[in-house]
């Protein structure tokens, strides 16, 4: 079976490319803002100086007491700003795209320089991809909102868009699964303005399943970072890896507005001041979908068609010179009700339903005590509310069987970290997070009149954080990082230490040494640690509430070579190493925690795994009107199961190769308007399974896994190559953008999945998504 086109998509296309021809231009300029802070602390820069590059006559401003600038009068286009202060290193930002609807809002973190003043002069330099996270040595880098919406076929999505990144791979079209080095996806934290949040995804399972589309608008990102292993002491609750994500402000002096119609549903953003005199700004953010358009071009339901809508925001209330205040917020409800007969057998009617909500938001403050001195602090509640039902009915003999999962978790979560910066040398960032976890979760199995319950819990616990770490800068080549983080977790009565470290040693202005090193813990979904067993005399026992946090030690070697003027060479090499794996406790049955899938069954933490490869990133930053970035990854992922061997886990593709690039061309009158093309060709492994056993099927009539063979299926490799094309209109105070995301543009059919038929009672294949085009306008003003 496969996912069937329905419309001749190159029509698509052909109506779209004929916009390009509209024009409508004169000189055109806008206004660009922002702020300059200290790295460390944050603390606001009074007297930097921000100049315009290139530009005819010279164009510069000077930072006020808080820091901010305005700088009017910029062409649009792509824009480069360089940015001094004295004993400070210099920074630029780079290749900047200024539209001429709305005002460009900067952010600029200098860090102190080493050399007495007069000593050197130290050169701005593009660094695009460092991440906010100075306490970071390897596998990390940050990505902007124009990433998010350049890559093709990442519908906007930071989650998708992090799948071009080296050692990242999803081998499915239509989850949100991040697979990093072979871990599964429920090992990924997620954190939104510093609050660990669960996944941001519709139609998601906490734990379980990813979703399919996020919840996060790229109206409201901020420039955030992601990291893939190795990561500071202030991430915990991680073996994976880590989104943190940051949420922008909205425009404290001017309304705008922001509107896209697209085949996905509808986007509205509105953003603007609080008041005329006072810094304080809002931004909303709203999107409604049912995926009928969508469903008109590739059969997405056999039933009916989705739904999903969310809304976001965030209040930027700053108190006085030294007090900072934001309160924000997401929520977002989807549904997805199938009621069909099955494609396999007609007499068999089958019914799912499957609903969710998910919400997360916080108050945040962040206040300094001096230029050398800040404290960060969180409070928040963020939860996930699913209910799945599935059923099946025969209709001939009356036959019933239902598969139930309702999920209630909540969090409840204090925090705060203290910031301080002791000379231009060292820095130490310490802090706390404390959650209350509460949970009612309930899953069971009916088989006519006969339920079983597999999970049936009520209750709270708690989980408590500490993480300490320190920079310190030896010289301006080589400089370190150590710190700790503990966890402590009530249901399990589980604590660990676990140190983390690294360095980066600046061999020449063109070649970077980095290591890291780290110990890293996670717990379990809620609802696997109380899966209750019969003891055979009445009672039920909880025994998976025995299992510690499974620890992952990584280390990773990078060298990074600037091997041209505005692009990268980077090779990194990792091992990681875990221990107290949840695996199934019996010899007979071999899967795992791992592999990302909830199991009904007692579970011993007396698994073990390992990860390791080798990756390579060649990238060159967008300059000069083009960009590209090519990656690749070779890595092995296992894990140990009761019975004493080593499994390929679910996600060990052993390889991904990904390219992306692409270029914009200045068009119109007066070169102000522009239109782009951007490419991605996707590699990888393909999808793993576990033999049926035909044989038992023959003798009782249900179907089972060859339990020794577990996912020593490998189907054949998932590739795809995606396109896009935008066309940026710019007039007074008004932006037209039209683009087309196309995705799977040779039609390519990968392998999602095999069953068995239990009609012909043979092996089939169901197949992922054909060729899917995704056209949007959007108008800013």
């Amino acid at each position: 079976m496969m996912k069937k086109s329905k419309i001749n998509s190159p029509l698509f296309l052909g109506l779209f490319l004929t916009s390009i021809f509209l024009g409508h231009g004169q000189n055109l300029i806008q206004t660009v803002k922002g702020k300059v802070t200290d790295i460390v602390t944050g603390s606001p820069l009074m007297g930097a100086t921000i100049v315009l590059i290139n530009s005819e006559p010279p164009l510069g401003v000077i930072t006020d007491t808080q820091g901010f600038f305005i700088m009017e009068n910029v062409p649009v286009g792509r824009q480069s700003f360089s940015c001094s202060y004295l004993g400070y290193e210099d920074a630029l930002a780079s290749e900047v795209l200024i539209g001429s609807a709305k005002e460009i809002n900067l952010t600029i973190r200098l860090t102190e320089s080493l050399n007495r003043l007069g000593e050197v002069v130290v050169q701005a330099r593009k660094d695009q991809i460092r991440p906010n996270n100075k306490l970071a040595t390897v596998s990390a880098r940050s990505f902007g909102v124009e990433e998010a919406k350049r890559f093709p076929a990442s519908i906007s999505d930071p989650g998708r868009m992090a799948l071009s990144f080296a050692g990242v791979t999803n081998t499915d079209d239509t989850t949100n699964e991040i697979v990093i080095r072979g871990n599964a996806p429920n090992q990924l934290l997620w954190k939104i303005e510093g609050v660990e949040v669960p996944e941001p995804n519709h139609f998601s399972e906490e734990g379980y399943s990813p979703g399919a589309v996020s919840l996060l608008s790229t109206n409201m990102l901020g420039n955030s970072d992601f990291f893939t292993g190795a990561f500071p002491a202030e991430y915990g609750n991680a073996t994976s890896g880590v989104f943190d994500i940051k949420l922008r402000n909205g425009n404290a002096e001017n309304t705008e507005y922001a509107f896209q119609f697209g085949v996905l549903g509808t986007d509205l953003a509105i953003e603007g001041p609080l008041s005329k005199n006072y810094k304080g700004s809002y931004l909303v953010n709203y999107r409604y979908s049912t995926l009928t358009v969508l469903n008109e071009i590739i059969e997405v339901s056999e039933g009916s068609v989705p739904t999903f809508q969310d809304i976001a925001f965030k209040l930027n209330l700053p108190i006085g010179e030294k007090t900072n205040l934001s309160l924000w917020g997401i929520g977002g409800i989807s549904e997805d009700n199938q009621d069909n007969a099955d494609q396999v057998n007609p007499i068999i009617a089958e019914d799912e339903q499957f609903d969710s909500k998910t919400y997360m938001g916080g108050l945040n403050i962040k206040h300094f005590f001096n230029t050398n001195t800040s404290i960060d602090g969180a409070l928040s509640l963020s939860g996930n509310r699913s209910d799945y039902v599935f059923s099946l009915d025969n209709t001939t003999n009356d036959d019933f069987f239902q598969e139930r999962d309702v999920l209630r978790n909540n969090a409840f979560r204090l925090s705060a970290n203290l910031n301080q910066k002791f000379n231009a040398k060292t820095t130490l960032k310490t802090g706390f997070i404390y959650s209350r976890l509460s949970y009612d979760v309930l899953t069971d199995e009916t088989q006519n009149t006969n339920t079983a319950t597999l999970v049936d819990a009520e209750g709270n616990g708690t989980f408590l954080q500490f993480f300490s770490q320190a920079k310190y800068r030896f010289n301006e080549k080589f400089s370190t990082t150590f710190g700790l983080h503990a966890s402590s977790f009530s249901v399990n009565d589980d604590f660990v230490i676990e140190p983390r470290g690294g360095f980066e040693y600046k061999i020449s202005p063109k070649h970077v040494l980095s290591a890291g090193i780290g110990l890293h813990s996670r717990r379990m979904p809620l609802n696997q640690y109380f899966i209750e067993i019969p003891d055979g005399n009445g009672n039920i026992r909880t025994p998976n509430t025995q299992l510690d946090l499974m620890r992952a030690t990584h280390y990773v070697l990078g060298y990074d070579w600037r091997i041209i003027k505005n692009g990268h060479l980077k090779i990194e090499a990792y091992y990681q190493d875990l221990n107290k794996v949840a695996v199934a406790n019996s010899p007979n049955f071999t899967d795992s925690f791992l592999n990302g899938v909830f199991i009904s069954g007692e579970l011993t933490d007396s698994g073990k795994a390992r990860n390791y490869g080798l990756e390579f990133t060649l990238e060159k930053f967008f300059s000069n009107q083009y960009y590209f970035l090519v990656t690749s990854s070779l890595f092995d992922s296992q894990y140990r199961a009761a019975d004493g061997n080593w499994y390929d886990s679910r996600y060990n593709a052993n390889y991904t190769f990904n390219i992306v690039g692409g270029k914009e061309f200045k068009v119109g009158k007066n070169d102000n308007n522009i239109f782009g093309v951007n490419a991605k060709v996707l590699w990888n492994g393909g999808k793993r399974g576990t033999p049926i056993d035909l044989d038992f099927f023959d003798q009782t009539g249900n179907v089972r896994l060859i339990q020794n063979q577990r996912n020593t299926l490998q189907f054949d490799d998932y590739w795809r190559i995606d396109a896009s094309f935008s066309y940026r209109i710019n007039r007074p105070k008004v932006a037209h953008i039209i683009s087309l995301d196309i995705q799977n543009i040779t039609n390519r059919l990968n392998v999602d999945e095999e069953f068995f038929n239990t009609q012909t009672r043979m092996i089939e294949t169901e197949y992922q998504l054909e060729l899917l085009p995704l056209l949007n306008y959007r108008i800013e003003f």
